[in-house]
């Protein structure tokens, strides 16, 4: 209670001295000085781009592409005069240089002579590309500078759109020839397919054929190496032909040379076989006569031993019986060999005469023997000559043969694989005939209107899909200019306002500190309802939750005067200073304007002890996003900051009022600030 008391009287006394209530209600009006001044200047400065003068110089000479005048340049100049985004200028070359240079133009925007002439090339070998001469004057207005940079890039996506739309009108037109041509490439196509299944017939003929002489030549080979061995073979035999023709000749003539004493001696046995049989017929004669006396001296012995018995016992009567008897018979013995031998005589005579005769026909054969024996060994050896070129023949025969064996093989592997290919070619003739038709089809449908041409020249829509609507500048800066401005409003209390020295001498410590602390907490209260006040409903800031941005604003206002209380009641002007040093970090290091992201490693560490940061933060939350969690997290540090320097600036108070109000000398009053 004695707390309040103390405020009480703290509000009092202000409100009786003008002097000191004409200050606070200023101060009351420094938050939005700061955070409303600024905000209204910055609430949407692209929103006033039209005032900008700008001076635009069209010296495009135009070109010709497929038969079609392009005007770019000018094209783009009446899009210019539509579309006012800036106060455009349309001059000349000499009028912008002299504009830039006196300062009456931001900016300069030339569209060359051959812009037209350069964008034709896009399509041809050595395309060229369109520029444009942009020219800011930054000496005038850096930002403006900048701003326009931004605005050319989007000019140059304009242009780059129209330049597009004029190959898009050529493409189309092109694709109608297209479809013209494929249609005629279907129809050539189709009789390619029509050609190609013929000589894939004819292709299957030729490689049957040649399977066969394939064959054909594997069994020739093979005959012609038989062939070959047997003409090795008949070389080999001509060869012994030759020499035994040779000896046969040698020995025919030695025969016959040797058959003329043969005839000689024929004739001289036949002429002794002749003698013979007619001495062997006087032989038999004789033999005969021999016989018949022979007989008649035995008959005549025994008639006479019997006519003379008594020569039975005389033993040489009886040995000349026997004898004549003997003699008797070896004279018919003897008849008859000399018959016999009368008779082989006379064959002998016979034989030999034959004998004569034959070997005179004998040696006149010979003869032709001897010379058909030259004859046949001449000829033999013509046949060895002759068998060895027909063995030189068979050889080159057989290796000409063997390739025309390995050659038919490959011709028939070939002509298999000219059938599988014409296979596939008829295969890829025929879809691809079908194809052609279906792409003449296609682009035979496809249209030129300018709905197409619109979308070929900018065929991709950007989908904005905001997660939190920040529409303009002075919303997307409203947390920092707030939380700035109560901070320097919580500073620039301390100059009006004592924050140590109490207007009235306190009850003791707490009453003191307490009274200290609610009168700088209700003029930070008052600072912050103003500001919320004419930023809601003055500038027309947009807020999620007005009741939760009137809240978390009063709790930032509270911590930064709890902040400053300590530091000025406890140091004064060194406190003071201490405050701007703090300020001067948190304009830095607190991501009201950059992303943290973006600052320095150092000052980012730095950031999240600062109260600021928590507060700007805070405010994104309850203006922008919509996120309560985020908004209540940063209200409770922002109560901790407010909780640990009250707690220092009463610890602060509590020494001080031992000091200086339980001193003996009862007499002494405080000092004023």
């Amino acid at each position: 209670m004695k707390g309040l008391k103390q405020f009480a009287k703290e509000m009092s006394a202000i409100g009786r001295n003008p002097k000191l209530l004409i200050p606070v209600i200023g101060i009351l009006m420094i938050p939005i000085m700061y955070s409303g001044t600024f905000l209204s200047a910055f609430w949407d400065p692209y929103g006033h781009m039209d005032r900008l003068p700008v001076a635009v110089v069209n010296s495009d000479r135009g070109a010709v592409y497929e038969g079609r005048t392009l005007h770019i340049g000018q094209d783009f100049v009446e899009q210019l005069r539509a579309n006012q985004t800036f106060d455009y200028r349309f001059v000349d070359h000499s009028e912008a240089e002299a504009g830039l240079k006196a300062n009456r133009y931001y900016m300069s925007i030339e569209i060359p002579e051959s812009f037209s002439e350069h964008a034709a090339t896009l399509t041809s070998d050595q395309p060229s590309p369109a520029e444009i001469w942009f020219k800011p004057n930054e000496s005038s207005n850096f930002l403006a500078s900048q701003i326009g940079s931004n605005a050319v890039e989007k000019m140059k996506t304009e242009l780059g759109r129209e330049v597009t739309k004029a190959y898009t009108r050529t493409m189309f037109e092109q694709i109608h020839t297209l479809s013209d041509g494929l249609g005629e490439a279907s129809e050539g196509a189709s009789e390619i397919a029509q050609g190609t299944s013929s000589a894939k017939d004819g292709a299957a003929r030729i490689e049957r054929n040649l399977s066969q002489l394939a064959e054909g030549s594997v069994t020739l080979k093979n005959g012609v190496a038989k062939l070959a061995e047997g003409g090795s073979k008949l070389v080999h035999g001509a060869s012994e032909l030759k020499r035994g023709g040779s000896a046969l000749a040698e020995g025919l003539s030695k025969l016959a040379e040797a058959g003329k004493p043969l005839e000689a001696g024929a004739l001289m046995t036949k002429q002794g076989s002749s003698d013979l049989t007619a001495g062997l017929k006087q032989s038999v004669e004789g033999a005969e006569r021999l016989s018949t006396g022979a007989h008649t001296v035995a008959v005549g012995l025994k008639q006479y031993a019997q006519a003379h018995p008594e020569l039975e016992a005389d033993e040489s009567w009886q040995q000349l019986l026997a004898a004549s008897q003997q003699v008797a018979a070896g004279a018919d013995e003897a008849k008859k060999g000399q018959s016999k031998l009368a008779d082989g005589a006379a064959r002998l005579s016979e034989g030999t005469a034959r004998l004569a005769d034959g070997l005179r026909q004998f040696d006149s054969q010979v003869n032709t023997a001897a010379d058909g024996a030259a004859s046949a060994a001449d000829g033999a050896d013509r046949l060895y000559r002759g068998a060895s070129r027909l063995q030189e023949g068979l050889t080159g025969l057989s290796g000409g043969v063997e390739r025309l064996a390995d050659g038919s093989a490959q011709l028939d592997q070939g002509a298999r694989q000219i059938t599988n290919g014409l296979i596939k070619l008829t295969n890829g003739t025929g879809e691809l005939s079908g194809k052609l038709e279906e792409a003449a089809a296609s682009t035979g449908g496809i249209g030129g209107d300018e709905r197409l041409v619109d979308m070929f020249s900018n065929p991709v829509q950007l989908h904005v899909e905001k997660t939190s609507d920040v529409p303009n500048y002075g919303t997307g800066f409203a947390p920092y200019f707030i939380s700035l401005g109560l901070f320097v409003g919580a500073l620039l209390l301390t100059v009006v306002y004592t924050v140590k020295e109490p207007l009235h001498e306190p009850a003791g410590a707490w009453s003191w500190f307490v009274g200290k602390l609610l009168t700088m907490a209700a003029i930070g209260l008052g600072q912050a309802v103003i500001a919320d006040v004419i930023l809601l409903y003055g500038v027309g800031l947009e807020v999620e939750s007005v009741p939760l941005f009137f809240l978390f604003s009063a709790v930032t206002s509270i911590t930064f005067m709890a902040i400053i209380q300590f530091l000025v009641a406890s140091m004064k002007n060194p406190g003071r200073f201490l405050a701007i040093i703090l300020l001067i970090f948190q304009l830095t290091s607190s991501g009201g304007t950059f992303p943290l992201e973006m600052i320095p490693g150092g000052l980012q560490k730095v950031s999240e002890w600062l109260p600021m940061t928590h507060a700007i933060s805070g405010f994104r939350a309850v203006i922008s996003n919509g996120d309560y969690a985020v908004l209540q997290h940063n209200a409770g540090l922002l109560l901790l900051y407010f909780a640990a320097f009250a707690l220092l600036s009463f610890g602060y108070y509590a020494i001080a009022y031992r000091r200086e109000y339980r001193s003996t000398d009862r007499g002494d009053q405080p000092q004023t600030a």
